[in-house]
């Protein structure tokens, strides 16, 4: 029986992958998005009000729904990253790393070899007791994934020796704060064009994986050209307000 790859196989191959962000605090929108073919979730911690609890109901949503389910943290520290692993989640997306040093770690904290994981098997990551050291050892080192966002303009400066971060699996552009961070109130600013620019072709020189935020698809086959390989598009919320707007729009044209 030949094994199925995991999201971090998939990752690293540079396979395209489809998700988006969830902002909401229900494990109903989990299920709905794993019946629709989307390659992985990003569970928003930093800009939404998630809770463990909260993070524990959406993540077991996401297991029965064979969702690979990453998760924005609100912050880098070690008890932050064990909570996530230990629920189950598939791997982390990692706000402002600024270094190569900050990417080292992140990823000391979400491995067992090298002790930088508390270990425990009670968990949902360890199948509640049925997986036994050895085995949940290997597989989380194994199938853990990391992803630094590149949004500051210290990461940009720096970014050969990011890439360079063998563990790291892959890089994700966040425009939005690469502006604020460069004293601009526009993703489309030259600088911030001369940023991403800077990291794509770095990126696809070193063959890292490289993934971006686009609010909606229009501009896939544009990033896409230049090595991009992970998206995430839009929100769930994003999603039911356009929706909600477009059907608005249109009952009103029918009256019209």
């Amino acid at each position: 029986m030949t094994k199925r790859p995991s999201f971090r196989d998939r990752l690293r191959e540079r396979q395209r992958l489809l998700g988006t962000f969830v902002k909401t605090n229900a494990f109903q929108l989990i299920e709905v998005l794993g019946t629709t073919g989307l390659d992985f979730i990003v569970i928003d911690a930093e800009h939404a009000p998630f809770d463990r609890s909260g993070l524990d109901t959406l993540m077991l949503a996401a297991r029965s729904s064979s969702l690979p389910a990453l998760v924005r943290i609100p912050g880098s520290s070690p008890d932050v990253i064990l909570g996530v692993l230990d629920l189950g989640g598939t791997g982390l997306l990692v706000p402002h790393v600024r270094s190569a040093s900050d990417a080292g770690r992140v990823l000391a904290s979400t491995r067992y070899t090298g002790n930088g994981r508390g270990f425990s098997n009670s968990t949902r990551a360890g199948h509640y007791g049925k997986l036994g050291m050895s085995e949940l050892v290997t597989v989380a080192d194994r199938e853990t994934v990391v992803i630094a966002q590149i949004e500051d303009r210290e990461a940009v400066e720096c970014i050969d020796s990011i890439i360079a971060v063998r563990e790291l699996d892959c890089l994700f552009i966040g425009r939005a704060d690469l502006a604020v961070s460069y004293g601009v109130l526009d993703i489309y600013h030259p600088v911030v064009t001369d940023a991403v620019m800077k990291v794509c072709q770095q990126c696809h020189a070193a063959g890292k994986p490289l993934g971006i935020f686009l609010a909606d698809g229009r501009d896939i086959e544009y990033y896409e050209k230049l090595g991009v390989t992970l998206f995430v598009i839009g929100s769930d919320q994003s999603f039911l307000r356009a929706h909600a707007t477009t059907l608005r729009e249109d009952f009103q044209d029918l009256k019209a």
